[in-house]
């Protein structure tokens, strides 16, 4: 069976790859790294040539880089207490490990006594496994040439669903880190041109992410991690910042940060920019680095939260809402589920239908907005509609123009629906044996859109 939460204690991380690649056939959902090298227990390990914790900052990139390689369906977490304190007295975590996993063979008192006296959280009876490796430990990873510490680090993003890069970024603030470790995350409202940026994690959720993860490598630190609203965030104002990770992409935003500090009179921050790691396993159309956005693109298809089942709702047909912006693709795939079988609404049609020459809304939109809004064959010309619509002068008559007419639009939906499905005509067995229906809808992805540039995407649409 599947260990849930697996502790591997790595003496030889020059080998870490060979071991990595084994690991997600033991372990099912975490993963955390030590580096023994940073320990002073009962086992015999390599000594320890840096003295200082940002020198370990090239070889913590390369373990997450393995593991974004090697098993990206793991969490895996390097542990950083040990780095920062030499006089730890045991290894804690957040999550209960129920698998201690070796790279090399050690005695079994020597395991033993690690086990029991070396880990804080960890489960009743928990089983060891050795993954031993041929070759021999090869040389560590060179340190970078800014090796300074500060009291107090900064860093911003978005950090959806949290990845390898996102864990570098995170444990470089930690590396440099002495006291106090600041995290911005970004608000609703600093979503736009995101890839996808409605499947972004809500912020509440997001922000427990990178509570949890910094707490869990490193707790002994001042963790705080605040939602921003600009690329400011909390360097606008706190004296006591001083160093600001960036990525090669937010550099140019740094520098931001120290002009508006400057003007401020506060100290400026030392910059740290952190190199962009590659995608490991990159399809065509994705991002050629490690993102939040190529995640986002592999999550289409897929569920994000089991089905909940409604008693008042029948089993079939099975009802699915498409919508999405310009060229985005609704027409293509109505078009082609449509060839296999399914039934499709077009809202838009539906809404258009109810406005044409002799229907009520034809009178009254005329009534609102005059003649200059009929064109030549009598139906509503509706670019001349909407270049009225779209001025904030006239804001009193669409509402009376919605008041009056979205009850009939609503109707119309509910009467194509009706007609689709053959209800009310037939019995319940004898209704349209179509088992899909899809209804797009533009008007709802136009809505979030706005939601989204006021950033008030909590309201219900």
């Amino acid at each position: 069976m599947l260990a849930k939460t697996a502790l591997l204690v790595v003496s030889n991380p020059s080998q870490i790859g060979k071991i990595l690649v084994n690991i997600h056939e033991k372990v099912k959902t975490t993963l955390y790294i030590q580096l023994l090298s940073a320990l002073s227990g009962p086992l015999t390990f390599q000594p320890n040539v840096f003295t200082s914790s940002p020198m370990y900052s090239s070889l913590i990139s390369n373990i997450y880089y393995q593991a974004a390689k090697d098993c990206d369906s793991l969490d895996v977490r390097v542990l950083l207490s040990a780095l920062k304190s030499k006089s730890l007295p045991k290894i804690r975590t957040l999550n209960t490990i129920d698998l201690v996993i070796f790279d090399r063979k050690y005695h079994d008192v020597e395991i033993s006594r690690f086990v029991q006296g070396g880990i804080e959280n960890i489960a009743a009876d928990c089983p060891v496994l050795t993954f031993t490796s041929s070759e021999a430990s090869g040389p560590l990873e060179s340190a970078p040439t800014n090796n300074k510490v500060y009291e107090h680090t900064v860093l911003g993003g978005t950090f959806d669903r949290l990845h390898a890069a996102h864990k570098i970024l995170l444990s470089e603030a930690v590396l440099r880190s002495s006291s106090k470790v600041t995290v911005g995350v970004t608000e609703e409202n600093m979503l736009a041109g995101k890839t996808l940026w409605e499947l972004t994690e809500p912020l509440d959720m997001r922000i427990q992410g990178v509570k949890d993860f910094l707490s869990d490598i490193c707790s002994e630190l001042d963790i705080n991690v605040v939602p921003i609203t600009d690329p400011l965030g909390p360097t606008r104002d706190d004296p006591t910042m001083n160093l600001l990770i960036v990525s090669a992409e937010t550099a140019k935003g740094g520098r931001y940060v120290n002009e508006v500090r400057k003007e401020k009179s506060l100290p400026l921050l030392d910059v740290f920019e952190v190199d962009l790691i590659n995608e490991p396993n990159p399809n065509p159309t994705e991002e050629e680095k490690i993102s939040s956005s190529t995640m986002r693109m592999r999550l289409l298809g897929t569920l994000l939260k089991p089905p909940v089942g409604n008693t008042l709702i029948p089993d079939k047909p099975y009802v699915i809402g498409l919508t999405g912006g310009i060229a985005s693709g609704k027409s293509g795939i109505s078009q082609r589920l449509k060839e296999l079988g399914a039934e499709v609404i077009d809202c838009d049609k539906v809404a258009h239908d109810v406005y044409k020459p002799g229907r009520p809304c034809h009178k009254q939109i005329v009534e609102v907005f005059g003649g200059t809004v009929i064109a030549a064959n009598g139906e509503i010309d509706r670019p001349a509609l909407g270049a009225i619509v779209f001025k904030s002068a006239v804001g009193a008559s669409i509402a009376q123009v919605r008041r009056q007419n979205d009850p009939k639009i609503r109707n119309g939906y509910c009467a194509c629906a009706r007609t689709t499905l053959n209800w009310g005509a037939v019995s319940h067995t004898q209704r349209s044996q179509s088992c899909l229906i899809i209804i797009i809808i533009s008007l709802y992805f136009k809505l979030l859109q706005r939601r989204r540039r006021t950033g008030n995407l909590h309201n219900k649409v």
